[in-house]
């Protein structure tokens, strides 16, 4: 009887930590959000196809998923050429989407698998030495381009900074003659990111950070993407080890209270 009582203890033990049945192994995926639609999350194509088992069909300009046509006007892309799907389109091809209370988080469910794709936090990493500007969504790298910051004697100022409050995508230099700055986001007093029509890999601007307007346009697709940072009090900053200081300037997207830029701004360049 003894013994009989120590078993049930263990199967008990065993009934308490088993899983409940029919859960499924859940893998995550940092989601794709733009600040022009922010409350769409999207994912690369191929990526989430192959994370579903699905099948993918490129013809020219179709492109279908799952034997479902895609709509290509609510279709993106990054400047490599990577096509994104937003999360309803799966839904349309035969996925489960449930979100999390907070809406921070969708759950999609096909057949035998289950992904969590959440808005990721985003930052941005200006290698200043390498002349290099590398955006992320989580741990998703969704831009790197070549980029001319400020030359010898206009030096874009090192660390760490907040997108905005200033976004435009036609501003004007108030300090060089009225000069055009398209896809403009200011990153501190008078220094912002923007497009320019000619980027050599070496600094050459007034203290700006300038990115391509050729090619894929990397300036018009970091403005679409970038978010200001005015929504909450909240903050959340996952950067890897940076090298030193002077070599490196960040602007990271930091979610701040809108009071905090109700002061008197500077001129900008």
């Amino acid at each position: 009887m003894h013994r009989l009582a120590r078993l049930g203890l263990v199967l008990l033990a065993l009934t308490v930590s088993a899983p409940p049945l029919g859960a499924l192994p859940r893998e995550e995926l940092d989601g794709i959000s733009f600040a022009d639609d922010p409350h769409m999350l999207f994912v690369p194509i191929e990526e989430i196809a192959r994370t579903l088992g699905w099948e993918t069909h490129f013809d020219q300009e179709d492109i279908s998923l799952n034997g479902h046509l895609l709509d290509a006007a609510h279709l993106r892309k990054l400047t490599n050429g990577t096509f994104l799907v937003p999360l309803d389109e799966l839904q349309r091809a035969g996925a489960t989407i449930t979100w999390s209370d907070d809406g921070m988080q969708a759950l999609v469910a096909s057949d035998n698998k289950n992904i969590a794709i959440q808005f990721a936090n985003k930052r941005v990493e200006v290698d200043l030495a390498n002349q290099r500007l590398r955006a992320y969504q989580g741990t998703r790298l969704v831009l790197d381009s070549s980029i001319s910051s400020g030359r010898e004697g206009k030096k874009t100022p090192p660390g760490e900074f907040k997108a905005g409050p200033i976004k435009s995508p036609m501003h004007r230099s108030r300090l060089y003659h009225n000069a055009p700055m398209p896809w403009s986001v200011q990153v501190h007093e008078n220094i912002f990111i923007h497009g320019f029509r000619k980027v050599p890999r070496h600094p050459s601007s007034h203290g700006c950070i300038r990115l391509p307007l050729t090619g894929a346009n990397p300036a018009k697709w970091f403005y679409n993407w970038i978010d200001l940072a005015h929504r909450s009090a909240s903050k959340a900053i996952g950067l890897s080890p940076p090298p030193p200081p002077e070599r490196q300037c960040v602007l990271e997207k930091a979610l701040l209270p809108r009071a905090l830029f109700s002061g008197e701004q500077s001129s900008p360049l």
